[in-house]
């Protein structure tokens, strides 16, 4: 049965719809504005009916969002006030459908019969994937490392933490660490803890049971469990609070999990891959990350190099990206010349390989030669002279500086006196320093 939520202002089109679906065993959540809907929508419903005419925001823009952090998100237009240039506005920005008030009942339930196919087929299609998902792209000393440490460790292990900048790619490391792991024919689920809600926190990982919070209407497993025999990768899970920390450290530590209002205990057996794009012991300092948590995750580490450090592989993933958008669009692949692929390897690229992905698929898409020279990347990318400019560097002294703070307050074990002595500065200066880096 699904999972859905439902965002509309008017009270009784929540009550009849909820009733209706929990009725035929779904599991319903209802908002009735813009920011609660914004909120709700961030957990992984399978379903989202949204109405058009909220009364903080117009629900096109909230679709926009929802569909911008996630696109194959299944959401359902409903309006009262529909003509057709709002019907085709709503499709072509990604809605699954647009249903005009009065809501037929049986309409409805077509429609949550129709997502519920084309979820599982998705589940089917993510599984397979993840069964056949490719290396990391890349031939340089450091890609190398990265592969042959990942399949001495992935079939040994059962925990890893991934750490790397955005875009450096690391869910394509946690799909390989699945892949050559001890359970690879099992589920790869993957949370995105940045956009857990607090209030749904608890729930979405562990589960619950009937009737253990206001819309609870049936039981439901959580992401943990789901994971049960293959993998459940917590992707910037620095940004979990403190208190679902807890939560997850006992699941860790157990390898047990209690669905919420229930104190039964339930057995899990998977592989626990978390990433972070953040220093963990600089947010161990900080207060921000529980440090048994850290220990409990480092057991194998993978740090994935950013792609201004190899940049050897630059050409390689640029030829790589054009051949896959050519054949995707069933046309020939582009190639660069040699200027071009110069252009590009003096860049820093601060987005990482996805940044690269981006220009070549606008490269692709505006390009009409069948050759791409530097002139042609210059039009997509105004902002490579940056590289070398003054700010990059003051930008890379200022995180130097941090960093080495940092580790002189780590070697004093938290004593601020002891690290301003060590780094030869005032006590109230390091203070400053401290409260500018958090102000960040």
């Amino acid at each position: 049965m699904a999972k859905i939520l439902i965002v509309d202002d008017e009270e009784n089109i929540r009550r009849t719809l909820k009733s209706a679906l929990d009725r035929r065993g779904h599991e319903t959540v209802t908002a009735d504005d813009y920011k609660q809907g914004r909120e709700f929508a961030r957990a992984d419903f399978d379903l989202i009916f949204l109405d058009v005419l909220l009364p903080d925001g117009n629900g096109l823009d909230l679709l926009r969002e929802i569909l911008s952090e996630n696109k194959n998100r299944i959401v359902v237009m409903i309006s009262g006030h529909a003509d057709v240039d709002m019907a085709v506005e709503a499709i072509h920005a990604g809605a699954y459908d647009f249903i005009e008030k009065p809501l037929s009942l049986e309409r409805i339930l077509i429609t949550v019969d129709n997502a519920d196919r084309a979820v599982r087929l998705l589940n089917e299609k993510n599984r397979l994937s993840s069964l056949l998902y490719g290396d990391f792209i890349g031939k340089s000393p450091e890609v190398k490392k990265l592969k042959e440490d990942i399949a001495r460790s992935a079939p040994k292990a059962s925990r890893f933490l991934i750490l790397g900048e955005n875009g450096t790619g690391k869910e394509l490391v946690a799909h390989m660490i699945h892949r050559l792991g001890r359970l690879p024919d099992g589920p790869f689920i993957a949370v995105n803890c940045a956009a857990l809600p607090s209030e749904l926190v608890e729930s979405e990982l562990f589960g619950h049971v009937k009737g253990a919070f206001t819309g609870a209407g049936k039981d439901r497993k959580g992401r943990f469990q789901e994971a049960n025999r293959g993998s459940i990768f917590l992707d910037e899970i620095s940004e979990m609070s403190l208190t679902a920390q807890a939560k997850v450290l006992r699941a860790v530590e157990t390898m047990e999990i209690s669905a919420v209002g229930s104190d039964k205990a339930i057995k899990i057996d998977c592989n626990i891959i978390a990433a972070s794009n953040k220093d963990l012991n600089k947010s161990v300092v900080d207060g921000k990350f529980r440090e048994d948590l850290l220990y409990r995750l480092n057991v194998v580490q993978f740090k994935i190099p950013p792609l201004r450090d190899r940049k050897e592989d630059i050409a390689h993933l640029a030829d790589y990206f054009l051949g896959k958008f050519a054949n995707e669009s069933g046309t020939t692949a582009k190639k660069l010349t040699e200027k071009a692929i110069d252009y590009l390897t003096k860049y820093n690229y601060p987005g990482n390989i996805r940044e690269l992905k981006n220009l070549m698929e606008r490269v692709h898409i505006y390009c009409d030669l069948p050759e791409i020279g530097q002139s042609d990347l210059e039009q997509f990318v105004s902002s490579f002279d940056q590289a070398e400019s003054p700010a990059f560097l003051k930008d890379a002294v200022a995180r130097f500086e941090e960093g080495f703070i940092n580790s002189a307050i780590r070697r004093n074990n938290g004593n601020i006196t002891e690290a301003a002595r060590q780094l030869g500065i005032e006590r109230s200066h390091l203070y400053k320093k401290l409260k500018r880096y958090k102000e960040k």
